[in-house]
């Protein structure tokens, strides 16, 4: 359920995205593959209300800096300024003050909707990652159920109502509810849940079990085969993230670890014998090895499977 601030601002600016719904076909699927309990005119409203709210205190903060340390004087040479202008250098730092506060009002507001505009589709990508990762094991609990004779759908409401298997479990929720509460067949529901999952195994899985159901096949048979393609499928990602996981441990021992120690002395020695500056070295201890270190961590847990 939206809160009160997506309300607010849907009342506000939400006339103005009614119309464009088809301007915002991609942000609308990732919102529903992210289920996110919101339309995407209210989402939209929401982002645009905290880039204007967020443009406003940067440009805010921006003049409190300026009146306690004044506009920054620079030279209309370096801006390659007319020598016409020269005249009008009186209101120079009032053009510098009005002309910043215009690109930081700008900038902060373009980052700020680009963010919300790209949100729902990275937390869908993680959400994909989440059910590739329990699938195998997801469906290797229904070939059990289904061996012990439990029928389709409720062994579908079995796995939606156990939280161990994550995503895939807020997924089959789903289709129980498209089953239960709105009154749609197993395959129609099957049919509607591959349309909206963001995960392209689950899809694969969906349409396998659609073509079992209608054509009268035997469900136990065909979640046991899924179950060994998938665990074998699983184990080879699992292997190739090793690999890579070895890969990235050796390119940051040497880019973060051996080669930065090597400057360090040599910068050090060259230093202590009075032909190098230290700023170099200053800049590399406080600046190049905790940014590279920040990002191989970043993208060490972006390659993370769920655990």
């Amino acid at each position: 359920m939206a809160s009160a601030y997506f309300r607010f601002a849907y009342n506000l600016f939400g006339e103005f995205y009614n119309k464009r719904s088809k301007k915002y076909y991609d942000l609308r699927r990732a919102i529903l593959r992210n289920r996110m309990d919101i339309g995407y005119d209210m989402y939209l409203s929401g982002a645009l209300l905290a880039s204007i709210m967020c443009a406003l205190l940067a440009l805010f903060g921006l003049n409190v800096i300026f009146s306690y340390a004044g506009v920054p004087d620079i030279p209309g040479s370096r801006l390659n300024f007319p020598a016409w202008t020269t005249e009008y250098s009186a209101y120079k730092s009032i053009a510098i003050a009005f002309i910043g506060s215009i690109l930081v009002t700008g900038s902060v507001f373009a980052v700020v909707y680009r963010i919300f505009m790209s949100y729902p589709a990275i937390m869908a990508s993680d959400r994909k990652r989440n059910i590739d990762q329990l699938l195998p094991y997801a469906i290797n609990y229904m070939s059990a159920m289904s061996g012990a004779g439990v029928l389709p759908v409720d062994l579908f409401r079995s796995l939606a109502q156990n939280d161990i298997y994550g995503e895939v479990a807020v997924e089959m929720r789903y289709l129980v509810r498209d089953i239960e509460i709105l009154g749609h067949n197993l395959v129609t529901g099957m049919k509607n849940l591959t349309m909206t999952t963001p995960s392209i195994l689950l899809q694969d899985f969906l349409q396998g079990a659609i073509t079992v159901v209608t054509s009268g096949g035997e469900l136990e048979q065909y979640f046991n085969i899924k179950t060994e393609q998938y665990v074998v499928e699983n184990r080879q990602r699992q292997k190739e993230f090793l690999e890579t996981l070895g890969l990235l441990g050796e390119t940051y021992v040497t880019a973060f670890v051996a080669g930065p120690l090597f400057l360090i002395i040599m910068i050090s020695v060259m230093a202590i014998m009075g032909g190098s500056s230290m700023t170099f070295l200053c800049l590399l201890i406080y600046a190049v090895i905790p940014i590279g270190s920040m990002m191989f961590i970043v993208l060490v847990s972006s390659m993370t499977p769920e655990a």
